[in-house]
């Protein structure tokens, strides 16, 4: 039997890698590079035990038998890391559209609007609550 099928035996059964294991690691690997910059032994060697216990609880969760449990806490973690994710998405997409498109809010229910980057004075309906307004570019 090859190594690659006595691993997929191994890991049958088991909960695997979700985004909370990513963000484990991707924190793991944030704290191994703020670790260059810390001086002392005492300041290092804590954030060297936090990067091993990270990474510790990563293994743990990948290997566990405990599907339920372990998809409840990654649904727990993305209850508060999708709001975050998508702010910071549309925030750059926001700044790679500068130049074509403007974002506004509608005055009536605050929903974001996109509208075309012309000069001039504008008459915008929210598809939202069909609000209409005058914008002036």
């Amino acid at each position: 039997m090859s190594f690659i099928q006595r691993f997929m035996n191994f890991m049958q059964g088991r909960y695997g890698f979700d985004t909370l294991n990513g963000f484990l690691i991707i924190l793991s690997v944030a704290l191994s590079i703020a670790n260059i910059f810390v001086w002392g032994l005492l300041p290092s060697l804590i954030i060297y035990g936090i990067e091993l216990a990270l990474m510790g609880i990563v293994v743990f969760r990948s290997l566990s038998r405990n599907i339920v449990m372990r998809s409840r806490e990654n649904r727990v973690f993305r209850k508060a890391y999708d709001p975050v994710k998508n702010w910071i998405a549309f925030r750059i997409k926001k700044f790679k559209e500068r130049k074509e498109f403007k974002y506004l809010k509608c005055p009536h229910c605050k929903a974001q609007l996109r509208v075309k980057n012309q000069k001039g004075e504008h008459g915008v309906r929210c598809p939202k609550c069909r609000g209409e307004f005058k914008v002036k570019i």
